[in-house]
């Protein structure tokens, strides 16, 4: 590896390393950060891949032809190994072989998995198991029209949320106080960077509108421009949200 890292290159967030269909000789090793791997117009997204993870295995392939978009979705620093010195690698030191074939047997497993669960269209409540319990509060909560459909894909997870509530809350649950946000970004959050109430978007006179909720911390942004604390703002289809670190999509 420390050979390797005379390959190491640096990579912004939003930075695209490669498209689907492109010419692909290099192999590619996070050393630090997050990408995903998408095809279909770039909606789907079929794994998320972080530190010590690979990818750009078609470059062992005859014709070398990318299999999927790989997006960068948190600065990272990534090894890019021409195709050349991987294989000589590879010939030199068989426990190299070996744990590629390891990372890329998981990383497959993943992209089947969420293949699979798109192919379905399995629509993931965004409920932990003891949230089932209707509260209070979301018993009196008015609701939106049924006729009106609007979802959020949370691009981390490719999970799928519906828009309900004529007012919805995205953010982290508070274990200590029992609160759990409309939208539950826990899972996706692991670096703990989302505030409990981070921001909210309302249903008003037949739109949509997004705010960021007093106390908030480390920014909501639409379609990378940053939200003043409180406001209201239009929500249009296809529209991105970026909570801190997290990035939404929204389909109405």
């Amino acid at each position: 590896m420390d050979i390797a890292k005379k390959y190491i290159k640096h990579f912004k967030t939003g930075d695209v390393i490669y498209e689907k269909g492109d010419l692909q000789t290099d192999f590619y090793i996070i050393n630090k950060g997050k990408v995903q791997l998408k095809i279909e117009g770039n909606d789907l997204i079929l794994a998320t891949l972080t530190k010590g993870d690979f990818f750009g295995e078609e470059s062992l392939n005859s014709d070398h032809i990318a299999a999927y978009t790989v997006d960068v979705i948190e600065d990272s620093d990534i090894i890019e190994i021409p195709y050349v010195y991987l294989v000589d690698m590879m010939k030199k030191n068989t426990k190299i072989a070996l744990k590629i074939l390891k990372k890329l047997s998981e990383k497959n497993l993943k992209i089947l998995n969420n293949t699979l669960l798109m192919k379905k269209k399995i629509v993931i409540v965004d409920k932990e198991e003891d949230a089932n319990e209707e509260t209070h509060d979301d018993a009196i909560a008015e609701k939106i029209p049924s006729d009106i459909k609007a979802y959020l894909i949370i691009q981390r997870s490719n999970r799928i949320v519906q828009l309900i509530k004529k007012k919805t809350f995205l953010g982290r649950r508070d274990y200590t106080t029992g609160f759990i946000p409309d939208v539950d970004l826990t899972r996706e959050d692991e670096e703990k960077y989302i505030s409990r109430k981070h921001s909210s978007i309302s249903y008003i006179n037949d739109k949509f509108y997004i705010a960021e909720e007093p106390g908030s911390v480390n920014g909501t942004y639409l379609n990378g421009n940053k939200l003043n604390t409180s406001v209201k703002y239009e929500l249009k289809n296809e529209d991105e949200l970026t909570l801190c670190h997290l990035n939404l999509k929204f389909k109405h």
